[in-house]
């Protein structure tokens, strides 16, 4: 065993956590205080807290208490808040959740890496070839080290990884639908109906993301919001280009008095231009992507099929 190595880092991490502690709970501020009370004065029965779905009954609490205790820790946060809010999942995951929930799936990654350090010898011992062999790293060394160090970071960043791609997932579905709403939207102006008619008609026929945005845009206008800055919150939610030269072509016409229509129909077109432009990108690129699984998987299975026969008939012919 390493002691050289083991004991300076050991030294190390206890006085960084004993130092994390200490500033903890010493430096609460009041705001935190007040919010605390408020909370406890508005807290739910045991009843109504019973009747709560396990997930925010148990499960979300805990990533709030984590969370709270590790945000100001944490850097980015603005920049997470976006992401939460452009993925859909703002305000029922907020940044002190998503900050919980990375440092538990570390812990719970470093508790899988402590138990592969003491099951590696027994599986090999169970399994005993020495072909197929596990790596038998020790827990106070640096390979045991370097797999705990592995978990930790790994699991802090699997959930901004998971969230990214279902930020991407979620503006592509707004993208592809965002020509046809806007076509509905052009089709409603031409009969005379207001801008704000026409979003609730297109959110009562449409469904996806998409939708539920123009409703939210709508609340936001009922609440007192001018339509320019609701439509401004409309484009921070999405995070999609083509919602922003549509909002910024709106404003540009609400400012300037000019026809709303024939606005729409240019946007519309646009849109649908820069799709199939988009569309015939990803057709171009197939060719390269097509080529890796050509070269590695399809190729060799038609060399064994077809010259594998002659291979045999030449081994066995003596030559």
């Amino acid at each position: 065993m390493n002691w050289i190595i083991v004991i300076p880092v050991v030294a190390a991490v206890t006085i960084v956590l004993m130092g994390l502690g200490v500033r903890y709970l010493l430096s609460k501020p009041e705001l935190q205080r007040r919010l605390e009370s408020i909370r406890a004065d508005s807290a739910m029965t045991r009843d109504e807290r019973l009747k709560l779905p396990f997930m925010d009954r148990v499960v979300l609490p805990v990533l709030d208490n984590i969370g709270s205790r590790m945000k100001r820790f944490a850097s980015k946060q603005d920049q997470m808040q976006q992401l939460l809010v452009q993925a859909g999942l703002h305000p029922r995951l907020t940044t002190s959740r998503l900050e919980g929930m990375r440092w538990l799936c570390s812990l719970v990654l470093m508790v899988v890496g402590v138990c592969y350090i003491f099951a590696a010898g027994l599986i090999n011992k169970l399994v005993g070839i020495a072909a197929v062999s596990l790596p038998e790293p020790n827990l106070f060394d640096v390979d045991g080290l370097a797999v705990l160090g592995a978990g930790l970071l790994l699991g802090y960043l699997a959930p901004v990884f998971v969230l990214r791609k279902r930020l991407r997932a979620r503006q592509s579905v707004i993208q592809r639908a965002l020509a046809s709403s806007i076509d509905l939207i052009s089709v409603g102006a031409e009969a005379g109906m207001g801008f704000d008619q026409v979003l609730n008609y297109v959110r009562r026929r449409t469904k996806g993301p998409l939708s539920d945005e123009f409703g939210a845009t709508l609340n936001e206008i009922r609440l007192g919001k001018t339509r320019i800055e609701a439509l401004n919150n409309l484009v921070y939610r999405t995070g999609v280009d083509d919602m922003k030269t549509f909002v910024g072509a709106i404003t540009q016409s609400f400012q300037l008095g000019t026809s709303i229509v024939e606005t729409l129909r240019i946007q519309a077109d646009s849109i649908r231009l820069k799709q199939r432009q988009r569309a015939q990108e990803q057709a171009m690129k197939a060719p390269v992507k097509m080529l890796i699984p050509l070269v590695f998987f399809i190729f060799p299975a038609l060399l064994v099929v077809i010259l594998g026969p002659a291979a045999v008939m030449i081994f066995t012919s003596g030559f």
